[in-house]
């Protein structure tokens, strides 16, 4: 079985915090995790967090890792124009290309993995090779496909189950049954959100987030622990870690 590692590189929360905090020690984190068991990841970055941390994306890139594409300033790009989002996913493209020189970038994934219809023809006309968007292959059809020679590699979403106690044990038991998994985190999962997230906001987004637990629960290092010991599992499975430009043309 091959499994994939990607990390949506952006904000910490958007539109929740707007700090760069999470995004700063998270990435650090990550790549320490993947160091420990050489293991390669791919990086889906919006060109704000690029701009406001180079350093830190130049020193992804400089461990092999893959960089791709997810929006400007993680818009919801399913509410905007054609005309609109494909500037935004230039603009993304070329900033990340004059930051990453040594890296062919060629992967997109929209914010909140919601794109617009027609995705594809922009991703197309801007030369990427593939997507990582669409949670399932039956939702493919409601997209302008056409003959854009644009891959689809669909991400799972177990992303906040994998931090709740039950939710891990299940996907335990049900990722080493598939052929190839492609799982989808954040850097600022790696640190305690629910220290960050109260500790800066007011009394009414208090309130309302404690109703959020995905967006604080079993973050930190709960989730170092987590992430860790299911790398450490999986590799004892006989479990392939990949990029995802490696699945390029490949069918699974």
């Amino acid at each position: 079985m091959k499994i994939a590692l990607t990390f949506d590189i952006e904000r910490d929360i958007p539109n929740v915090l707007n700090t760069y905090f999470g995004a700063k020690d998270g990435i650090l984190k990550i790549l320490r995790i993947l160091d420990n068991f050489n293991i390669k990841g791919t990086f889906f970055c919006t060109g704000k967090v690029v701009e406001q941390l180079p350093e830190y994306i130049r020193l992804i890139e400089r461990k092999g890792h893959e960089i791709a594409c997810h929006s400007l300033n993680h818009e919801r790009l399913n509410h905007l124009d054609f005309r609109k989002c494909q500037k935004i996913i230039y603009q993304n493209k070329k900033i990340i290309e004059n930051t990453c020189q040594d890296s062919e970038i060629i992967g997109f994934r929209a914010p909140y993995l919601r794109p617009p219809k027609f995705l594809f023809r922009i991703l197309n006309n801007l030369g990427f090779k593939y997507d990582s968007s669409i949670k399932s292959r039956k939702n493919l059809k409601y997209y302008q496909i056409n003959n854009d020679q644009i891959q689809e590699f669909h991400p799972s979403n177990f992303n906040i189950i994998f931090r709740l106690p039950i939710g891990y044990h299940f996907l335990r038991k049900w990722i080493f049954r598939k052929e190839l998994i492609i799982l989808h985190f954040h850097p600022w999962e790696t640190i305690n959100m629910k220290d960050l997230m109260f500790n800066q906001m007011n009394i009414f987004n208090k309130f309302k987030n404690i109703f959020r637990p995905d967006r604080w629960g079993n973050t930190g290092n709960s989730f170092i622990t987590r992430i860790s010991s299911f790398i450490k599992e999986s590799i004892s499975n006989k479990a392939e870690f990949i990029i995802l430009k490696q699945m390029l043309s490949k069918k699974m």
